[in-house]
């Protein structure tokens, strides 16, 4: 969230970067209002305090001296009781004024253009006219449809198709380990909404979000939790607590909410950092139920492999480490052979805690355009003063950290793009040699034989 210090100090600066955001001026007129009546609570229980610290004073000074001191402890309960109740109005205040500045979206780096500008200049020639890599998915018979099982948006991913994404995967851990710095981390398939939270993808995404039990309400749309269905059928005991353990629990739209909250709370010691990390799993997210071309195939999937990067930093060398993880996906699609390029995403188009987003694109040689597979952000101090992890600098301050994170590089868009670009003329796809050592030294994906006709002859 945005620092209320950097809101009360330079008004005009915060409003103007806002402004770029998109974000009402109504959204920052509540929080700096709420922020104004949390500082005049606040002045108002220091004098309090002192009040009650001199009350107590004078208490043991009438009892040393041997005098009366029934007014005087009256007065020192009515000092205490005041004080107390001040001090929850200050929570209350405070609640309302976090929530009020966690609804406002980071300041956008200056750098960081009204409109998506392309960084790179176009190649001189990209192929065309291949076919769409979802017409190759079924003639290779790489995935199909789950909605059967799992609905609409989801795929059932199978032999050939299945082993491409873990040569994928293993090849792009394998690279960010080995050349790139990064530490590889496995993260569970469901985060707390306090780890959402932290990471600014809750509250402002949970429409997009599959939410596993919510206390024991009914989420529209979605069928009784079993929190809800325990307490009407009596659960007790260690049951009953190991659904409520569940509550407030959802499946992750990315990596990305365990990596913020990795040192959630903690003070990391300047010398230790850069400290990054790299991990492959599951994006689970509800998606817009597009028609036509823009809905088929990989497109717009609700769940789909990715892999992510995530970096914790001193603020001076934030911007090295975006560089430093755009420069890794970009080495991934190098690699792969895949005509790319990169995007200075705009004001309007930036994730609510994103200061600066580089995208990566890959050209599909079949639909005949830019597929979106990496987008790569620095979140300056924003996620890191929700999850309070700060680092103590050479003077032993404690500061916070600033981060980067982002996708390099989800799979989707980017099987897609290796299948339309590596069609060749007999209907077989040729991968990157990058994949052999993955795939067992497999550099074809051809079609299935049709199984051969069975009987005997009369």
């Amino acid at each position: 969230m945005l620092d209320s210090r950097l809101i009360r100090a330079e008004p005009a600066r915060v409003r103007a970067g806002l402004a770029r955001r998109g974000a009402t001026p109504d959204a920052l007129d509540r929080a700096t209002d709420l922020d104004a009546r949390w500082t005049a609570r606040d002045a108002l229980a220091d004098a309090l305090r002192l009040r009650r610290r001199r009350a107590a004073e004078e208490v043991r000074r009438a009892k040393t001296a041997g005098e009366p001191t029934g007014d005087l402890e009256r007065l020192a309960r009515q000092v205490a009781e005041e004080l107390r109740e001040v001090e929850r109005d200050l929570a209350r205040l405070r609640a309302r004024r976090d929530r009020a500045l966690g609804d406002l979206p980071n300041l956008p780096a200056p750098e960081v253009p009204e409109e998506t500008a392309v960084l790179d200049a176009p190649p001189s020639t990209l192929r065309r006219g291949a076919l769409a890599h979802w017409d190759l998915i079924r003639i290779l018979d790489l995935a199909r449809p789950a909605e059967a099982s799992a609905g609409r948006g989801f795929l059932i991913w199978r032999d050939a198709g299945e082993r491409l994404l873990r040569a994928l995967e293993a090849f792009m851990l394998d690279l960010h380990a080995r050349e790139f710095g990064y530490t590889p981390v496995r993260c569970p398939a469901v985060a707390t909404r306090a780890a959402l939270e932290g990471s600014a993808h809750l509250p402002a995404l949970e429409a997009k979000m599959y939410a596993l039990f919510e206390s024991g309400a009914e989420a529209p749309g979605q069928p009784q939790s079993a929190v809800a269905r325990a307490r009407a059928k009596n659960v007790t005991g260690g049951s009953r607590r190991r659904l409520e353990e569940g509550a407030g629990l959802f499946l992750v739209p990315r990596a990305e909410p365990h990596l913020a909250n990795l040192f959630r709370g903690q003070i990391l010691e300047a010398d230790a950092m850069p400290l990054r990390f790299v991990a492959a799993g599951p994006a689970l997210r509800r998606e817009a139920d597009h028609g036509g071309a823009k809905g088929r195939g990989l497109l717009r999937l609700h769940e789909f492999p990715t892999v992510e990067v995530y970096a914790f930093s001193k603020p001076e060398t934030g911007e090295a480490e975006l560089d430093h993880a755009v420069d890794a996906a970009t080495q991934v699609l190098a690699r792969l052979g895949l005509a790319q390029r990169r995007l200075l995403r705009g004001a309007r188009r930036l994730s609510l805690a994103a200061a600066k987003t580089i995208d990566l694109e890959v050209w599909a040689a079949g639909m005949g355009e830019w597929l979106g597979v990496a987008a790569v952000s620095t979140f300056t101090d924003y996620q890191s003063r929700r999850t309070r992890t700060r680092y103590r600098g050479a003077d032993g301050k404690a500061r916070l950290v600033h981060t980067v994170g982002g996708a390099a590089v989800a799979l989707p868009h980017l099987v897609a793009a290796l299948l339309e670009n590596g069609q060749e003329s007999d209907g077989s796809v040729r991968l990157p040699d990058a994949l052999g050592p993955y795939l067992g030294g497999e550099g074809l994906l051809h079609p299935p034989k049709p199984p051969e006709a069975s009987g005997t002859n009369g």
